[in-house]
């Protein structure tokens, strides 16, 4: 289940790539805006504060998270549904952090892509590949205790290349910009970056594990984190994290 406080712990850090693909969107008229996994709804309310849609969505499927999101800004229709199973059209798509979760990009951006009017903005952690997610695949896979229990949530990388996705956009959008940006983060805490996979992908993993067996679980997998992300000085983290961006324009 997700947790609000847990993943708001580093909110400047999670805040700062959203932040700045909502600079890199055209400053156009939204009529109608959807933010796909609108996660607290933070910010799904910078979006309607900036562009001042005549209709705003939020979509999430954590009740958790929508139940602070409500809290925000009740102008905003909140609705609790899978993104896979999002209707409708909409002059801009917006979906930050949140694909990553899905499978079958293929299907799914080709969906987005007939569904937006204007605009399409999306970011992603693009770090399938770091230490902290192969880290976690290790420590699943070497006790068959947790392998058995953790089988479903160990996946295939669903985000696919800068280059496959400038094909999926290019024949039907007027001007599509893709980048990846690395974030050097500091973060601090003794067990930082076990704190920050806690707010994220260690949710399915907490939720399939009884909470001995979780404790257990980030005891072992928190040594491996912290051979690899040493602190410096004995206060901060230096937590390199890659993310893949996209403006398109229809």
């Amino acid at each position: 289940m997700w947790n609000p406080e847990q993943y708001a712990k580093f909110s400047n850090e999670r805040l700062r790539p959203a932040i700045e693909l909502i600079s890199r969107i055209p400053n156009i008229n939204f009529k109608s805006i959807i933010d796909l996994g609108c996660g607290n709804g933070e910010i799904t309310n910078k979006l309607y504060e900036q562009f001042q849609p005549k209709s705003m969505v939020g979509l999430d499927s954590s009740n958790a998270m929508l139940e602070k999101a409500i809290s925000l800004n009740s102008d905003i229709n909140w609705h609790r549904n899978n993104i896979n199973d999002f209707t409708g059209s909409y002059d801009l798509i917006f979906s930050n952090a949140a694909l990553q979760w899905l499978d079958e990009h293929e299907l799914l951006f080709n969906k987005i892509i007939s569904c937006a009017n204007k605009v399409i903005a999306i970011q992603m952690p693009n770090n399938f590949h770091c230490p902290s997610h192969v880290l976690l695949r290790e420590t699943i896979s070497e006790n068959p205790n947790y392998n058995k229990k953790l089988a479903h949530t160990v996946r295939e990388n669903p985000v696919l290349s800068k280059e496959k996705y400038y094909e999926l956009f290019y024949s039907k959008v007027s001007y599509i910009d893709i980048w990846e940006t690395i974030y050097l983060q500091p973060i601090n805490g003794e067990n930082a970056v076990l704190e920050w996979v806690k707010g994220t992908a260690l949710v399915p993993i907490k939720d399939a594990l009884s909470l001995d067996d979780f404790n257990e679980f980030t005891m072992i997998y928190n040594a491996k984190l912290k051979k690899v992300y040493p602190q410096i000085n004995n206060s901060v983290t230096l937590f390199p994290f890659p993310r893949i961006f996209m403006i398109a324009v229809k």
